[in-house]
């Protein structure tokens, strides 16, 4: 099994479907899963880990007392944040043939990006970078797209590594293309421009890397992990920036370094505060 830690990228939110009225058996699934989220996102891993087994049993009591498409949903969930993604795809698949009702669509998009996941941990990438796409092209359910959104990526630039320039190049021009539309469907997702910082990055464009995420730091992310993956980004655009700058240039950076990192409490313009001496 791989490690519950690599999964909690699966941060898909069910506090829309809490207040639905549900079974017991699937409310306490629902419940259990939410609170493992919420301890994945303070990197409170053995807590976490611990909830999602607690939903994972509280939801196949639900599948197998009254069967539905969301109990196999919160099932599937459940199962890929443990890294059982065998289980998971199976759970997916089961949701599917059941089919989700009127106004479960958020439990078929979190279906979905699961299903994604599970053929992408097996191997099966370009059928998970389809899904990816479909999802965070089409869906309304926003914490599907953001985990559709930071999978397609992570895979896309993973698969970049060893290829040819220009193959290279056509990859990011499409994966920032797909950012863009997203950033310009929901300008305040923090994600979403660190997501574009990164691609950035790989592009050359270590100016809009830097303010992309700067603006990533200013909205708000959804880990402690992704944040502080954002601020070494940002650290390093800055530094390469700044080294390479003329002197009035390098002067006005360096000034608006300085106030951002006020601002966040670093204790100076390149060391965040969660950083050790």
């Amino acid at each position: 099994m791989k490690s519950p830690a690599r999964s909690c990228v699966l941060l898909i939110g069910l506090a829309v479907a809490l207040s639905c009225a549900c079974l017991t058996d699937l409310r306490k699934a629902k419940l259990e899963y939410a609170a493992g989220q919420e301890n994945a996102r303070t990197s409170q891993t053995a807590r976490a880990v611990a909830h999602w087994k607690r939903s994972l049993d509280e939801a196949a009591r639900a599948c197998r007392r009254h069967p539905s498409a969301q109990a196999f949903t919160v099932k599937g969930l459940a199962e890929a944040n443990l890294g059982r993604w065998r289980e998971a795809e199976a759970s997916f698949l089961q949701a599917f043939s059941l089919g989700f009702g009127p106004g479960e669509t958020w439990a078929s998009d979190s279906a979905l990006t699961g299903l994604a996941a599970s053929f992408e941990d097996v191997g099966l990438a370009a059928a998970a970078l389809r899904v990816y796409a479909l999802v965070a092209d089409r869906s309304d359910f926003r914490p599907a797209i953001m985990v559709a959104a930071e999978r397609r990526t992570n895979l896309v630039l993973a698969q970049i590594a060893d290829v040819e320039a220009g193959e290279r190049a056509r990859a990011l021009a499409s994966l920032g293309k797909s950012l863009d539309r997203l950033i310009d469907r929901d300008f305040a997702c923090g994600l979403y421009h660190y997501l574009r910082a990164q691609v950035d990055a790989h592009l050359g464009d270590l100016r809009r890397s830097y303010e992309e995420a700067v603006m990533a730091r200013e909205l708000g992310l959804p880990t402690e992990k992704i944040g502080r993956d954002n601020d070494n980004q940002l650290v390093y655009c800055y530094v390469r920036l700044r080294d390479s700058a003329s002197p009035a240039e390098r002067e006005v950076l360096a000034a608006a370094q300085v106030r951002w990192a006020a601002k966040w409490g670093w204790r100076d313009e390149r060391t965040p505060a969660w950083k050790k001496e």
